[in-house]
């Protein structure tokens, strides 16, 4: 005659069961994040090397942050504003290469009058081509890449600088994850979701006035010139300008020294 489990052995074979999934659901977890940052280092190689054939194309220089063409403004899907993601379009011929897989939020603020339907993630919606420039998940590097352009829509638009006139262009921030969380528009809301954002500033824009000391950085938009790590709040990923990317931490993106161009060495072309 066959024997039956008992009671006691179901219980500890179920117990046995759940300390195995206790074990193992946070190791999937953490894989399944370690593939989707393994996938955001490809959307930045990617991005990288887009950027680099539009330097060649381009006589060696950077694309510009933004410009803006106000005939456009007719044209619902970028209200005139390109910015650099629309530009590389012709390079990367693919906009989710913008958009980190850890990053899925819209945020209030996103909205405004003349498209209330906006969204990231909506092709077909009214703004998308605006809202994926502005709104990306990887800044660019405007302060010593980009020069504000002259004229009457001046404010707006930007035009890149010469690629050979970095001397450090291995040590130089060209790229990184970013946010537009904690950021106020003039009109608008606070953007509280960690969504994208199409800049990221240097350490002399973000480090605390009184103090060079990169342990006072925050972790919020204002506190890290709009860095904004995925992956680890101490860290992010980096494109730098000769095209290869790492994972480093914020801190280590900040020079030693006292003088605005010794803290900006990493972004201003002199690098070590």
């Amino acid at each position: 005659m066959r024997r039956a489990f008992t009671l006691i052995e179901l219980l500890v074979v179920i117990a046995i069961i759940a300390i195995l999934a206790a074990i193992l659901f946070p190791v999937f977890s953490q894989a399944k994040l370690a593939a989707k940052k393994t996938s955001s280092i490809s959307n930045m190689k990617q991005i990288a090397l887009g950027t680099q054939l539009y330097i060649g194309d381009a006589d060696d220089v950077l694309p510009p942050l933004r410009w803006y063409n106000p005939a456009d403004l007719s044209i619902p899907s970028t209200y005139g504003f390109y910015f650099y993601p629309v530009l590389l379009q012709p390079y990367t011929k693919n906009t989710e290469l913008f958009l980190d897989p850890n990053d899925k939020g819209d945020d209030s603020a996103m909205r405004f009058s003349a498209c209330p339907a906006a969204a990231r993630f909506d092709k077909s919606g009214c703004a998308y081509w605006y809202l994926t420039g502005a709104f990306p998940s990887y800044g660019f590097n405007r302060k010593y890449l980009n020069t504000a352009t002259t004229g009457a829509f001046g404010a707006l638009s930007y035009s890149g600088v010469s690629a050979t006139s970095l001397a450090a262009p291995a040590e130089t921030v060209i790229f990184a994850e970013a946010t537009g969380k904690d950021l106020v528009s003039p009109g608008q809301p606070i953007v509280r979701q960690p969504v994208g954002y199409h800049r990221v500033d240097a350490p002399s824009f973000w480090l605390p006035a009184a103090s060079a000391d990169p342990a006072a950085i925050g972790i919020d938009a204002r506190t890290q010139g709009q860095l904004w790590g995925r992956y680890d709040p101490k860290k992010v990923i980096v494109n730098w300008l000769d095209g290869h990317t790492k994972f480093v931490p914020i801190n280590s993106l900040v020079g030693q020294g006292t003088t605005v161009a010794e803290r900006d060495r990493f972004w201003n072309g002199l690098g070590n």
